[in-house]
């Protein structure tokens, strides 16, 4: 299995160079063990195999010794902790010597020495601190000296023999501990290296600028690095356990060139990492398990510039585009507005326009408004705009009292944006951004978009404004307000094509103030001209809804009055009569058209019809004769 990690975050144990496994390590405590039970062994046998006092004696020693190596295994690391003292147990090395001298002393039989040969050479082998195998194995030789010396019946034959194989096990011994204490060494040696390497990797791991994860071959985390917590939102505790398949599919191919991940924090942020998997395979003490390296790195920056770039390409598409159907005379609203629908982002756009009263909405994509007016003296947020001429943003609107609940609902809006469009210092649209899902804030690209889209809007606006004032200005005479002779031709025309179509009657006349240069000469041509722009007022408002009234020239007016017979257009143009300004009068003359004539005849029939009512006296209207040809009669 893995050696224990740290966990995250904990630095790795500092090394200062080689250094021996301490007393309590479970080594040593599992040799303690071991050697505890040999004597339990040793203390059964004792008692079965010898007799008197010898059993009693060498027994109570061998239990001794097993409790004491027992306590010695369960306690030992208690004590080191405690006492700090380091290798105190090593010291109980010299019981097994003790027990192995006791046993020649008490039994007195010289071949119990090759217990105290093979207890030599265990210590020799099982401890490890040098100055306490020496003193243990001289105190193993010393004591057998002085017991053979002791007791006369240890002197035999054969203690020559026993003499050469004591002195031979203690140089055995030696060369054992020796041996063991360089394995041990290079053991250390190799462990300290290896914890040189892993706290190098933990540095590195936990100071790594990218995110990297350590999953096992169950895809679970089992470390993570600070950055990698940073950038998807989470401790390293709640990542640490958890699964990795939201970062890696496990049934994907593993690309190693990577690929761009989407990450939403828990606090709702979105984060953009380029993230690549590798897999190696770790060694495990059954076999080898594949374990995965998870990195991340964030490109959130590189994203939204690289994103800025591509909507700063599709603006200026955009912005091309009405440009192109502004200067082709297009109406640009649709695409104006569709244009802000895409870069915004948005679910729908209105935009207002303003007239008299009120501001209505005259296109549109997302909400079926088209129509809809708003008070521009009013309390609601567009009329707030449209007076300050500045744009507002609101996540919420609907904690806002200037937001209509009813404007809300209808076009379900969970955040909205309100920018003005806006002509030499003054609001002529108003344009309503807004998304069904709440926008924290508006992107600076979002509102640039927008800001951008509403000043081109603001020229597309005052560009039609333009051509409509142009084209108002050549059909229409610039002293009266009236059309002028162009106007008057064009739409006598469709006058004359709708009177065919629906067999109606079609009356056309001519007013002529009376004594009109003579009141130029009188009162100046300021008040002639003031006099003519009263009498065209005066006039208009006489006429009905679809009759036609133009400046022929001069102080002369034609006038056109469909669905009109002769008896019907005497009182109307009577009624044009009395309404002449002041103390003038004007003499009026019409002609029914026939069906038959040209327009030139007609207008000649009525010219005629006005020169017979200034001949009567003025002040007066008159009818044309009936022309002399057969009359064409409508609809045959």
């Amino acid at each position: 299995m893995p050696a224990p990690r740290p966990a995250v975050g904990e630095p790795a144990a500092r090394t200062t160079g080689p250094r021996e496994r301490p007393d309590d390590a479970p080594t040593a405590r599992w040799r303690r063990g071991a050697l505890a039970t040999y004597f339990v062994a040793l203390m059964v046998t004792d008692f079965l195999m010898l007799t008197g006092t010898a059993r009693v004696v060498l027994t109570l020693l061998a239990g001794v010794i097993a409790v004491l190596l027992f306590a010695a295994a369960a306690f030992g690391a208690v004590r080191r902790r405690a006492a700090g003292a380091g290798r105190g147990w090593e010291k109980l090395a010299y019981l097994p010597v003790l027990d192995a001298v006791a046993q020649v002393a008490v039994t007195g039989q010289l071949h119990h020495t090759t217990m105290l040969l093979i207890t030599l050479l265990g210590i020799g082998g099982a401890v490890p601190e040098r100055r306490t195998a020496v003193r243990a194995g001289a105190l193993g030789i010393t004591g057998w000296v002085v017991a053979v010396a002791s007791q006369e019946q240890l002197r035999t034959p054969e203690l020559g023999f026993y003499a050469g194989q004591l002195v031979m096990a203690g140089l055995l011994g030696c060369i054992l501990h020796e041996a063991t204490r360089r394995r041990q060494r290079d053991l250390q040696v190799a462990r300290d290296q290896v914890a040189t390497v892993l706290q190098r990797f933990e540095k590195l791991f936990h100071a790594s600028p990218a995110g990297v994860g350590i999953a096992d071959e169950h895809g679970v985390f089992v470390a993570v690095n600070p950055a990698f917590c940073e950038l998807v939102g989470m401790p390293a505790d709640e990542l640490v356990g958890a699964s990795s398949h939201a970062y890696v599919d496990p049934a994907a191919e593993i690309d190693p060139v990577g690929r761009q991940l989407r990450c939403v924090r828990p606090d709702g942020e979105i984060r953009w990492a380029w993230l690549t998997v590798g897999r190696t395979e770790v060694p495990d003490s059954a076999d080898a398990k594949e374990w995965m390296l998870v990195h991340l790195h964030d490109i959130t920056d590189r994203h939204l510039a690289e994103r800025a770039v591509r909507e700063s390409d599709r603006l200026l598409a955009a912005v091309s585009a009405a440009s192109r159907r502004i200067r082709t005379g297009e109406d640009a609203r649709d695409t104006i507005i569709t244009a802000i629908n895409e870069l915004a982002e948005s679910d729908f756009i209105t935009l207002l326009e303003p007239e008299p009263y009120d501001l209505v909405v005259t296109g549109g994509v997302g909400a079926q408004v088209l129509g809809t007016r708003v008070p521009k003296d009013g309390t609601s947020m567009i009329a707030n705009v449209y007076r300050t001429c500045e744009p507002v943003f609101l996540a919420d609107p609907a904690d806002d009292p200037r937001v209509s609940p009813q404007l809300i609902k209808l076009v379900k809006g969970r955040s909205m944006l309100w920018q003005p469009v806006i002509v030499a210092g003054e609001t002529v649209a108003i344009l309503v951004v807004g998304w069904r899902q709440r926008v924290t804030s508006v992107s600076d690209v979002r509102a640039r978009a927008v800001a951008l889209l509403a000043d081109e809007t603001a020229l597309a606006l005052d560009h039609e404004r333009l051509l409509r004032r142009l084209e108002q200005m050549a059909y229409t005479d610039t002293l009266t307000g009236l059309s002028n002779r162009r106007a008057w031709q064009s739409r006598l025309t469709e006058q004359f094509g709708a009177a065919l179509a629906d067999e109606r009657p079609l009356v056309v006349a001519i007013i002529d103030l009376d004594h009109f240069k003579r009141y130029n000469d009188t009162h100046g041509h300021l008040a002639g001209d003031d006099l003519l722009i009263a009498a065209a007022g005066a006039f208009r408002g006489e006429l009905r809804a679809g009759d036609l009234i133009a400046r022929w020239g001069g102080e002369e007016f034609v006038v056109a009055l469909p669905d009109c017979g002769d008896a019907d257009a005497v009182v109307i143009l009577d009624r044009l009569r009395t309404a002449t300004p002041g103390a003038e009068t004007c003499s009026i003359g019409y002609a029914v058209w026939t069906g038959a004539e040209t327009y030139e005849q007609l207008l000649e029939r009525a010219d005629s019809a006005l020169y017979a009512a200034k001949s009567a006296g003025r002040n007066l209207v008159r009818g044309a004769l009936t022309p002399a040809v057969t009359p064409y009669k409508i609809g045959v």
